[in-house]
């Protein structure tokens, strides 16, 4: 199964509402098994017309684990081999193995035992699994250069992956000192996954917004998920190409967007978006499900556009462009041009 790289996956509710791939080409969606198995109704018809059918969507989907939130609401998650025989009843394309997060602030000793259940949940899912669909895709949890390489050498010793995701990051970066500064870490961590394993595809989760998914991806991730184009869209926000989130709905302000000024507006005239075209920015300021879909389809272009730079060899240019005028970013890109040079795995 191969994707066409770099990839977005849009991070998408267990109702599959709003539906942006109704209005235009999605290529990938991503679901929790958690939210999921909290909706009895909504599971029974994923089971029985499978996960395609169901959400009417001809693209790939994956279904995360969802570990994060079994661990958040402190719930005992299926066993792995009740996982896997939810996963293969639905069908998504890929399925997360079930994981148990790690955080900066635990004790080395809890880590490695949250790591060696993770490590042992994907042994069992890999031995259970009968069919070739899903594709499952194993999660790396690790701070450290020594850490991962271990966690990486025991994943080698249950079979071989094409795709290998990367967890743990939305807690590194939230607790480390600011969130710019967390950024450090984590393109730390993806730097030296991708030296360990040149040759195999790496997933960040959780860390893909429109401006970290370029640090992302120059760091060496071939893919990220993104729920900001829904979660900007409730803020009141919509997202403009280059630009970033702007805030329309002139409701008081509960996040720290700029408003569109008229040279904005002006750019947002000149889109091709189908939602801009039918309902103009009137309907954007009165409906979150528009303002989602805009995001949505604002997130999948830009993606066709950073696949087309690489292409030229023009996108280390491209993504200086954006974060010319964003100070921390602009930081955080340099620091992986630094590492680039030194030609040797980041010192963790």
């Amino acid at each position: 199964m191969k994707l066409n790289l770099p990839f977005l996956w849009l991070t998408q509710t267990a109702n599959g509402v709003p539906e942006p791939w109704k209005y235009f080409d999605v290529e990938g969606i991503m679901l929790n098994a958690y939210e999921i198995l909290k909706k009895p109704k909504i599971r029974e018809k994923m089971e029985k017309y499978k996960i395609h059918r169901y959400l009417e969507f001809k693209g790939y989907i994956t279904i995360d684990s969802g570990g994060f939130l079994f661990m958040k609401h402190n719930e005992v998650p299926l066993s792995p081999i009740e996982l896997v025989e939810f996963y293969e009843r639905l069908k998504p394309n890929f399925a997360v193995t079930l994981d148990h997060p790690i955080f900066p602030t635990l004790p080395k000793t809890i880590v490695r035992k949250r790591q060696e259940k993770s490590l042992e949940n994907v042994k069992i899912m890999v031995e259970t699994k009968g069919t070739r669909n899903p594709v499952l895709v194993p999660v790396i949890h690790g701070y450290d250069k020594s850490s991962l390489k271990w966690y990486i050498s025991q994943l080698e010793k249950i079979g071989e992956f094409d795709i290998y995701g990367v967890g743990s990051l939305v807690p590194l970066a939230r607790n480390t000192k600011g969130v710019k500064g967390g950024l450090y870490k984590i393109i730390d961590v993806i730097m030296a996954i991708k030296g360990i394993i040149p040759e195999r595809k790496i997933h960040v989760f959780g860390v893909g917004s429109s401006l970290t998914m370029h640090l992302m991806f120059l760091a060496g991730a071939d893919s990220v998920d993104s729920s900001s184009w829904r979660s900007k869209a409730a803020f009141g926000a919509i997202q403009l190409p280059g630009i970033g989130d702007r805030y329309i709905t002139g409701k008081q302000k509960s996040k720290r967007y700029r408003n569109l000024s008229p040279e904005e507006i002006e750019i947002f005239n000149k889109y091709t978006c189908p939602i801009c075209k039918e309902y103009g920015i009137k309907g954007l300021k009165e409906k979150f499900t528009l303002r989602a879909i805009h995001n949505a389809w604002i997130y999948q272009r830009e993606i066709q556009k950073i696949r087309e730079k690489m292409e030229e060899g023009s996108y280390e240019e491209y993504v200086k462009s954006i974060l010319k005028n964003k100070p921390p970013y602009k930081l955080v890109l340099r620091y992986i041009y630094e590492k680039k040079k030194q030609k040797t795995l980041p010192v963790l």
